[in-house]
């Protein structure tokens, strides 16, 4: 607009801004940035509800699993010493083995672990696949599927629950040793 009617555009140009001498660090931003680095990436912790929802999900997953176990074991018995001919189109000694380890893996996964739901969950999901490729459909079995994955990410959700207190109570007990 100067250059529109004949001004000049002064030649100096402005001081860029500093910060005052006398003024302190922003601590808001520095206490922050300072807890993102300790923390290493750290989730948000977990809420109460979200942990109980997660150890109720992680409950009824160890139940389920065991519940497979138990009637593949017994079915599997019953229909080969039985000689149940139409429990055998089902049930065999491979169903009695598969629903023994279907109860080792309950009794883990109700200890805590996450490795042992994942095999349990992998399984299962092998036992889908080969009933899909006889030409059994169940959609059942996948709405079963869908639930120990979530029940998977509960067990996850509730190792790094786990995780965080015993970094906790580490913390707590570090400066009263030294």
């Amino acid at each position: 607009m100067c250059a529109a009617i004949g001004a000049v555009a002064p030649a100096e140009q402005p001081p860029v801004w500093q910060a005052p001498i006398q003024s302190p660090a922003p601590t808001e931003l520095a206490s922050s940035a300072a807890s993102w680095a300790a923390s290493g990436g750290a989730a948000r912790p977990a809420l109460p509800a979200d942990i109980q929802k997660a150890q109720k999900r992680v409950r009824q997953a160890w139940q389920f699993i065991a519940f497979i176990g138990a009637l593949s074991v017994v079915a599997g018995t019953v229909a080969e010493l039985g000689n149940i001919d139409l429990l055998q189109n089902y049930f065999d000694w491979y169903s009695v083995a598969e629903g023994a380890i279907f109860l080792l893996l309950a009794y883990f996964v109700r200890r805590g672990s996450l490795i042992a739901l994942g095999i349990a969950i992998g399984l299962y999901a092998l036992d889908t696949v080969a009933l899909f490729a006889t030409g059994h459909f169940g959609i059942i079995r996948i709405l079963i599927l869908l639930f120990l994955l979530r029940s998977l990410g509960s067990a996850n959700l509730l190792r790094q629950h786990r995780k965080a207190l015993a970094q906790q109570a580490s913390a707590q007990e570090q400066p009263r040793a030294a």
